[in-house]
C-alpha cells in the first residue's frame, strides 16, 4: 500500500510539472536561499515523454567544490574554452599570443590581423584530469582567434574561430572532418555566419550553433553541415548568444550573455513552427552577464563575468523545471577574475572553469550533498 502510495505521489507531482512547463517564465529570484535545492530531474520528463515511468530520480544537483590539488598549465595565452572528452579528461582551446581588442576587427567585423598568419602554438590541449598536465597538443599554425569548443558523444571536437568566422569538426585526434562557414567572410546568411562563439550537437547528430556576436542567432545543421534554418528575432531576440548546452529533454539552453539570462527552447520545434513550447528565461539578480554554461543529469550550472561593481563574479547551480537557482558558489583560494567557459565531467565528477585575465582553469569536484 505504501508503495502505491508513493506512485501515486510521484505521477501527480510530475504531472503538474508537466502541466506547469508551457508557461513561459522569467525568474528574478529576490529571495535566494543557497541550500535550497531542488529535488527532481529533468531526466524524468525525458523518460515520461517516451511513454516510460521514471523508475529513479536524481534527486538533488551536485555540488561544486575547488580542488586544491589541481594545477592549471602555464604559460597559455586567452583559454577561451573547456570541454571534457568522453573519457573525462579536459581539453582546452587557447590563443597562443593572440588578444582580442579594439582594432582587432573593423565595423563590418572583418578580421584586421591577417597579416599575423596562424597561431604557431598548439591551441587545443589535452590535461590529465588529476594534474593538471598537458597530455597532448594540435592545432598549431591553423587558427587565428580561437573561442568556443564542445566535444560530442563521439568524442568528435568542435571549435569556432571568431577571425576566421567558421566552425570545425575534428576527430579526437585532431583530423579535420568538418567546416562550417566562408574563410574570413563575415556574413548573416545560411552559409556564412559572423563571429560564431558555440557549438552543441543534439543526440541525433544534429548541429547547434551560437552566431554570436554579429548575428545574435541560433543555426541548425544537419549532421552533415547542411543548414536547415536559423532561429533569431522572429523567434527570440538574443544579444550575444555566447554559450550552449542541451538538457535531457533536448532543449537547448543558452548563455544570452548581454540579456543577462539563460534561455532555454526547442531549436527543432522552434524552427519547423510546429505548435512549440514558447522559450523561457531563467534570471536571478545576482546573474549579471552570463558567459559560459555547461548541464548535467538536467542541472544547469554557469559562471558569468564582469558586469558592474555590485555583481560578484560567481558560478551558479540552476534547476531549469522550477527555473530558479539553488546555489551559487564559487572557488575558496582565491575569487574568479574574468570566467569565460564551463564544462562538466560526462561522468558527473567535476566542473572546469576557463579564465581569460589570468588564464587559466579551475577545477572544481562535483560532491553530493
Amino acid at each position: 500500500m505504501a508503495s502505491e502510495h508513493n506512485q501515486l505521489s510521484r505521477f501527480l507531482l510530475v504531472l503538474a510539472i508537466v502541466l506547469f512547463r508551457y508557461v513561459t517564465s522569467d525568474i528574478n529570484d529576490g529571495n535566494f536561499a543557497g541550500n535550497n535545492f531542488n529535488r527532481l530531474d529533468t531526466e524524468a520528463l525525458y523518460h515520461l515523454s517516451q511513454d516510460q515511468f521514471p523508475e529513479t530520480y536524481n534527486y538533488a544537483p551536485l555540488h561544486p567544490v575547488e580542488n586544491h590539488l589541481w594545477q592549471s598549465p602555464e604559460n597559455l595565452g586567452e583559454i577561451s574554452g573547456v570541454a571534457v572528452d568522453p573519457s573525462g579528461n579536459p581539453v582546452i582551446f587557447h590563443r597562443g599570443d593572440r588578444t582580442w581588442n579594439y582594432e582587432t576587427f573593423n565595423d563590418n567585423a572583418e578580421y584586421q590581423e591577417k597579416y599575423k598568419g596562424p597561431i604557431r602554438n598548439d591551441t587545443v590541449l589535452t590535461l590529465d584530469p588529476k594534474t593538471g598536465d598537458i597530455i597532448r597538443g594540435w592545432g598549431n599554425h591553423t587558427f587565428y582567434l580561437p573561442h568556443g569548443i564542445h566535444i560530442d558523444n563521439l568524442g568528435n571536437i568542435w571549435l569556432t574561430d571568431i577571425a576566421l568566422h567558421q566552425v570545425f569538426k575534428y576527430s579526437a585526434s585532431g583530423i579535420p572532418r568538418l567546416i562550417l562557414g566562408q574563410r574570413f567572410e563575415p556574413g548573416n546568411d545560411m552559409e556564412h555566419f559572423c563571429q560564431p562563439t558555440s557549438v552543441a550537437v543534439l543526440p541525433n547528430g544534429e548541429i547547434v550553433v551560437a552566431d554570436g556576436y554579429c548575428n545574435n542567432r541560433i543555426m541548425l545543421f544537419d549532421k552533415r553541415g547542411n543548414p536547415k534554418y536559423s532561429i533569431g528575432e522572429h523567434w527570440i531576440s538574443l544579444r550575444i548568444p555566447h554559450a550552449l548546452t542541451i538538457l535531457p529533454n533536448r532543449q537547448v539552453c543558452i548563455a544570452d550573455r548581454e540579456n543577462l539570462r539563460i534561455v532555454c527552447l526547442d531549436v527543432i520545434s522552434s524552427g519547423l513552427n510546429r505548435n512549440p513550447e514558447s522559450p523561457y528565461s531563467i534570471r536571478h539578480r545576482q546573474f549579471g552577464r552570463i558567459f559560459g554554461v555547461t548541464s548535467y543529469r538536467g542541472f544547469i550550472y554557469a559562471v558569468n563575468g564582469m558586469t558592474s561593481k555590485n555583481i560578484q563574479i560567481k558560478g551558479f547551480t540552476i534547476d531549469p523545471i522550477n527555473r530558479n537557482v539553488t546555489e551559487i558558489w564559487g572557488p575558496e583560494s582565491l575569487p574568479f577574475t574574468m570566467p569565460h567557459a564551463i564544462a562538466a565531467c560526462p561522468y558527473g565528477t567535476a566542473l572546469y572553469v576557463s579564465e581569460i585575465g589570468p588564464n587559466k582553469i579551475w577545477k572544481f569536484d562535483l560532491l553530493q550533498t
